[in-house]
């Protein structure tokens, strides 16, 4: 992040309270867990909530930074607009992203040991994965870019979580392209 960044970061940008954010995500998975009582269910429904507060997410902040990633690539770089973005809502960067490509597919990766999302939270169940509305967030935002990436879908998952005793969040993007020569 550049002085301006850092200057608009400490004086003029909204944040994100953590410690409300994460009482909230508590509070809100321990509701699904006991109407659901699945938690495969419980992982789906945080996850289309994070597909709603994308697109709030995007037009606030990430569609205005003109910015954006110009191929998949980029949006491994440790110095992204999402890792930005990232540090922009949390005030902590991604520790490792992680870029490979497999036939017509493609895979991102980003892990944080630390993760301000669910940092001292405690799940329920062990297949519950607390930062889900992350994986929703991010879905949401690159699926509004599918043609510039000249993909015809993208999922994210999160496949690794602190409060399951996992040593690191991680999240995985999949694209799957259209066509392989295009990326």
């Amino acid at each position: 992040m550049g002085v301006k960044g850092v200057l608009a970061w400490r004086i003029k940008a909204e944040k994100i309270n953590i410690l409300v954010y994460r009482s909230l995500i508590q509070a809100l998975i321990s509701y699904l867990t006991k109407i659901h009582g699945d938690p495969a269910k419980v992982n789906q429904e945080l996850k289309t909530l994070g597909r709603d507060m994308g697109e709030f997410i995007y037009t606030r902040y990430l569609a205005a930074t003109r910015r954006p990633a110009k191929n998949l690539e980029e949006l491994a770089d440790p110095k992204s607009a999402y890792n930005l973005g990232f540090k922009f809502f949390t005030g902590t960067t991604f520790d490792k992203t992680e870029f490979k490509k497999e036939e017509n597919d493609v895979y991102i990766t980003y892990s944080i040991a630390d993760c301000p999302l669910c940092k001292d939270l405690v799940s329920p169940s062990p297949q519950l994965f607390m930062c889900n509305t992350l994986s929703g967030i991010l879905e949401w935002i690159e699926e509004q870019r599918l043609a510039e990436w000249g993909a015809d879908s993208v999922t994210c998952n999160e496949t690794l979580c602190r409060t399951r005793g996992d040593p690191v969040c991680r999240f995985v993007y999949h694209f799957h392209m259209k066509e392989p020569e295009l990326f």
